[in-house]
C-alpha cells in the first residue's frame, strides 16, 4: 500500500508537470526567470528562516505541560524533517523529527507523533481562517463555496478541537480498548497507544495562558507565509496585490493533502499557475514565480537540514524510528534525570500548569 501510494503521488506530481509544460511558453518562462532580483530572493530566504523558527517555537509549546525543550534542538529536529520531506516520498519527514526530538529532548516518540497532529490540524483551520477573511475583501469564485460555510468549517474545527480537550481522557482509552477487542487484526495495532498521545497533546487547548500563544503563533506562522508569497512575487517583478499572496498560500498549502512526489514538485507549480490566473497574471510568469519559490524554499530546506544532520553527526539511517542509533555526541542527547539540571537555560519558555 505504501508503494502504492508513493507510485500514485509520482504519477500526479508528472501529470501536473505536463500539464503545465503544455501551458506555457518556455522561452517566455526563460525570459520571465532572468528578471529575478536579488534582493529580494534574500529577503524571501530570511522571512522563510524565520517562519521556520515560530514554528519550532509553537511547536515547542505544544508539548506543555511539558516545559524546557530547548529551541536549537526543535529547530534542529525541524530542519532535518523537512530535509527528509524534501526528498524522501510518502512524507516521512514529520516522522522523523518526531523520532529526532524523543532522542534530543525527554519527551515520548508518541507525545511528539501527538503534537505533530494536533499542529497540522491548527494549520489547517489557520488557513481556512484566512480564507475566510479573504472572502471578505474579494469574490471567490474559483472555490463556488459561500463565505458563511468557511466560516462555519473554521468555527465547527475550533469547536470540535475544544470537547476533545475537555473529554475525559481516561474514559475514552478504556472505550477505545474495549472496541479493539471487536475490531479486526487488532494485533497489529493498538488503539490505545495510537489516539491517546493525540488526546494529550490536544489537552493543551484545556489551558487558558496556552490557547491564545498557539493561536496567535498559528497566525503568524501563516502571515509569515504569505509574506514569502509577495516577496517571491516582488522577486519576480510581478504587480500582484497582497491577497494574491494570500491566495497562494491557501491553494498550494490545501492541495498538499494529494499525494505528489517529494517537495510537492509539478503540484506546487501547476497550482501556483492556478492560483495567480485568478488575478489575471500571465501563466509564464506564474511558472517562473513558483520555479523560483519553489527551488528557494526547498533549497533552504536540504541545506539546512544537512548542516544539522552535520552537526548532530548523524548518519541516514540515524534519522529513521527502529534502527539503532549511531554514538551520538554528549551534547546532542538529554535524559528526563538531567533535563531539569541543564546548566544552560531553556529558551522555549512556557507558562506555569494550571490546576
Amino acid at each position: 500500500m505504501r508503494y502504492l501510494r508513493a507510485m500514485l503521488g509520482l504519477a500526479i506530481s508528472a501529470a501536473c508537470v505536463i500539464a503545465l509544460l503544455t501551458q506555457i511558453d518556455p522561452q517566455r518562462t526563460w525570459q520571465s526567470l532572468s528578471h529575478a532580483r536579488p534582493g529580494w530572493l534574500l529577503a524571501t530566504v530570511g522571512v522563510l528562516l524565520l517562519s521556520m523558527l515560530v514554528k519550532a517555537w509553537r511547536w515547542g509549546v505544544l508539548f506543555y505541560p511539558t516545559r524546557g525543550l530547548r529551541l536549537q534542538r526543535l529547530f534542529s529536529a525541524l530542519a532535518i524533517g523537512y530535509l527528509v520531506l524534501s526528498v524522501v516520498p510518502m512524507r516521512l519527514g514529520e516522522l522523523v523529527r518526531a523520532y529526532l526530538i524523543g532522542r534530543t529532548e525527554p519527551v515520548a516518540f508518541t507525545q511528539a507523533v501527538g503534537t505533530i497532529l494536533v499542529e497540522k490540524i491548527l494549520d489547517v483551520l489557520t488557513i481556512l481562517a484566512f480564507l475566510a477573511l479573504l472572502g471578505l475583501f474579494m469574490p471567490l469564485p474559483v472555490l463556488g463555496v459561500p463565505n458563511e460555510v468557511l466560516v462555519g468549517l473554521g468555527l465547527g474545527g475550533v469547536g470540535g478541537l475544544l470537547i476533545l480537550a475537555w473529554l475525559p481522557r481516561q474514559r475514552i482509552l478504556a472505550l477505545l480498548a474495549r472496541l479493539q477487542l471487536y475490531l479486526p487484526g487488532s494485533r497489529r495495532f493498538n488503539l490505545v497507544r495510537m489516539i491517546g498521545p493525540f488526546l494529550d497533546a490536544v489537552a493543551i487547548l484545556r489551558y487558558p495562558r496556552v490557547l491564545p500563544v498557539v493561536v496567535l503563533s498559528s497566525a503568524l506562522t501563516w502571515s509569515l507565509a504569505a509574506l514569502i508569497n509577495y516577496l517571491g512575487l516582488q522577486a519576480l517583478a510581478i504587480e500582484a496585490p497582497v491577497a494574491a499572496a494570500i491566495w497562494l498560500m491557501i491553494v498550494t498549502n490545501l492541495v498538499m493533502i494529494l499525494p505528489s512526489a517529494p517537495g510537492y514538485v509539478g503540484v506546487f507549480h501547476k497550482f501556483s499557475v492556478i492560483a495567480l490566473a485568478a488575478f489575471a497574471i500571465d501563466a509564464n510568469e506564474a511558472a517562473a514565480y513558483a520555479i523560483v519559490l519553489h527551488a528557494l524554499i526547498y533549497g533552504t530546506f536540504i541545506a539546512l537540514g544537512l548542516i544539522f544532520v552535520w552537526r548532530g553527526g548523524y548518519r541516514w539511517r540515524d534519522l529513521w524510528p527502529g534502527t539503532p542509533p549511531a554514538a551520538a555526541p554528549a551534547s546532542a542527547l538529554v535524559s528526563p534525570q538531567t533535563a531539569g539540571t541543564d546548566p544552560v537555560p531553556a529558551i522555549v519558555t512556557l507558562p506555569e500548569r494550571e490546576p
